[in-house]
């Protein structure tokens, strides 16, 4: 038991920290070649930060536990809408949402937050829904392309730049030690998750909604809450958005392909489903109306993720 609780937390730990290296050493590489806004925001921060998710991915397949995955993205997606979005209308005392591009995505958000709670419904996610997500995910992509006015903007910060040859070389070492520690720290998060689930007679799916999400979230966490504070509302807003849609459609799509998904108690997933369809339509609401997530709508965001936290919690103490 001590062996898993310490192997738990260093795992954690260790997923953070390589994390944050890979997002930090990637930021670098944007401001030093002078990267498009663009690319920092869908290839580093959503892509490169979704890798924590997709290493859960494929051990929780291997494991043949693929519903902690299932669990995990749902409960990112959540947290995301949430939790993450809260914290960084407050930290930015309102987070402005002017941005055609990031108008138009709130309505691809929607969708893409919903489609897979559509295509489990039967409790399963095959190959072929799988590739339902993918086109998906290819076709937001393929739209998202062709808005060239968004590939203006260089990446940019206030302060300078410097750009010795050894700092391009530390941060490509953080990048090259960073991916396996995620790795590693991926798998021994799976086998923790599986002990715990087994040990304590805890669903799964649950821990993978409110433990393991909490975890692979942070690097999202570190970068948008960075953004927001920078006062960069449209990366923080772009980051948002961009992670629930690549999350639930590649990353969901990517492993139903290689092993579907299945949901053998579908009550596990039911709170999930009602608190991820409000705090959906809440977001998009609040993006529309003025444009803008104000402090007073952060509060509400972040009162949605506390009432599931809670309900989960209750409800857990007197069913056992």
């Amino acid at each position: 038991m001590i062996y898993y609780i310490f192997l738990f937390a260093v795992s954690f730990i260790a997923m953070g920290f390589s994390a944050r290296w890979i997002v930090n050493s990637l930021t670098f590489f944007a401001r030093f070649f002078q990267w498009r806004e663009f690319v920092l925001v869908y290839f580093i921060l959503v892509m490169a930060a979704s890798i924590p998710n997709l290493v859960i991915g494929f051990f929780s397949t291997v494991e043949n536990v693929s519903e902690l995955f299932f669990g995990d993205v749902l409960g990112n997606s959540l947290i995301t809408l949430t939790l993450i979005a809260g914290l960084s209308a407050v930290v930015s005392k309102g987070l402005r949402a002017e941005s055609r591009v990031v108008q138009q995505s709130s309505f691809f958000l929607v969708f893409s937050a919903i489609l897979p709670i559509m295509l489990i419904i039967d409790g399963d996610l095959s190959r072929g829904d799988g590739v339902v997500l993918l086109t998906v995910f290819f076709l937001y992509s393929g739209w998202l392309f062709s808005k060239r006015r968004i590939f203006e903007q260089v990446y940019e910060e206030k302060e300078r730049i410097r750009r010795p040859i050894s700092l391009l070389f530390r941060n490509t070492g953080s990048v090259l030690l960073g991916i396996p520690l995620l790795i590693l720290a991926g798998h021994w998060i799976v086998q923790s998750s599986i002990f715990f689930a087994n040990f304590f007679n805890f669903p799964i799916v649950i821990f993978g909604v409110l433990i393991v999400a909490i975890g692979t979230s942070l690097p999202e966490l570190f970068f948008i809450i960075t953004a927001a504070k920078k006062q960069n509302d449209w990366l923080a807003l772009g980051g948002i958005i961009g992670n629930v849609i690549v999350l639930s459609t590649f990353g969901l799509g990517l492993i139903a392909v290689i092993s579907p998904i299945k949901i053998l108690l579908f009550s596990d997933f039911s709170p999930l489903f009602i608190f991820l369809v409000i705090a959906t339509f809440l977001f998009l609401l609040f993006i529309k109306s003025g444009k803008k997530i104000t402090s007073g709508e952060a509060v509400i965001l972040l009162m949605v993720y506390g009432l599931f936290v809670g309900f989960e919690i209750i409800s857990r103490i007197i069913n056992s």
